[in-house]
């Protein structure tokens, strides 16, 4: 097992060095945040976020990767330690109304060490992937993006398309990439993966059902989009126009604003003199 290193930095002292390094990234991007702010007990489970940020007014928790099966299907201890972090991100956002980002891996791509040896494949290559919870009452709002605004979170959104779970048109429409575009499509295909009939166009929560039996059943486990009840997942940052977005990962792969690769170049090359063995 690999041990943390306790890192200092800015004074303050973080659990591990993949931490510290994030912190260097959000202060490269001058956000006001708090470090370890508050705890709580919820369903009888301790959680200490690692993160509030101020300016979104969201909880951050990092780890080093999240639940992809080439990372942890092989470690049984590392996969349940994975799905409780899953667990209780799910519930402090439940249990607090609050956008909650579950961040893994490092806050840089590929290259960033110098703006000048940057290429630009580098810039499809982000060493990182944030997994968004939003509180259930979210999905079961009237509108999703004015519930979203309820909750305080405040980092813009980039809404690109149909594709967005957060967008009516996922579920409202018969258009490409729609979910019940998707579903219409597999029910003509696969109707042996189904026991109910084709879901009303608009009804979300059984669009939901249908497309949880149809991984199910296709990939023999469950769908990684709703497993956690999440909304949205692969998603990383992008800077358009001076502007901070969390992004789809496919939307963010074009050129990243110069301030935010200067960011990532930051918590690369921080070095970190002062820890305890």
């Amino acid at each position: 097992m690999i041990k943390a290193i306790e890192t200092e930095y800015n004074g303050c002292l973080y659990r591990s060095r993949l931490e510290a390094r994030w912190a260097v990234f959000f202060d490269s991007l001058n956000l006001n945040f708090v470090y370890e702010k508050e705890g709580f007990e919820i369903d009888g489970e301790r959680y200490l976020p690692d993160f509030w940020i101020n300016n979104w007014n969201c909880w951050i928790e990092i780890k080093p990767y999240i639940l992809r099966k080439n990372h942890s299907e092989d470690d049984e201890e590392e996969n349940k330690k994975i799905k409780r972090t899953f667990r209780l991100c799910r519930k402090l956002s439940d249990n607090r109304n609050e956008v909650v980002l579950l961040i893994g891996g490092n806050p840089y791509i590929e290259g960033t060490t110098s703006l000048n040896d940057l290429e630009e494949n580098d810039r499809y290559s982000f060493n990182y992937e944030i997994v968004v919870f939003y509180p259930r009452s979210i999905m079961l709002s009237a509108n999703f993006n004015e519930a979203l605004l309820k909750t305080g979170f405040s980092l813009k959104m980039e809404i690109d398309g149909i594709r967005n779970r957060l967008s009516h048109n996922f579920y409202n429409s018969k258009e490409n990439c729609s979910l019940y575009w998707f579903l219409e499509n597999q029910y003509k295909n696969n109707p042996e993966y189904f026991t109910k009939p084709m879901p009303e166009i608009g009804d979300v929560n059984s669009l939901i059902e249908a497309d949880k039996t149809y991984y199910l059943e296709s990939h023999k486990e469950e769908n990684p989009h709703w497993k956690y009840d999440l909304c949205n997942d692969m998603y990383v940052f992008k800077i358009i126009n001076d502007q901070l977005y969390l992004s789809d990962i496919f939307n963010a792969r074009e050129y990243q604003n110069k301030k935010l690769l200067i960011a990532y170049i930051n918590a690369k090359k921080a070095r970190f003199e002062n820890f305890k063995e």
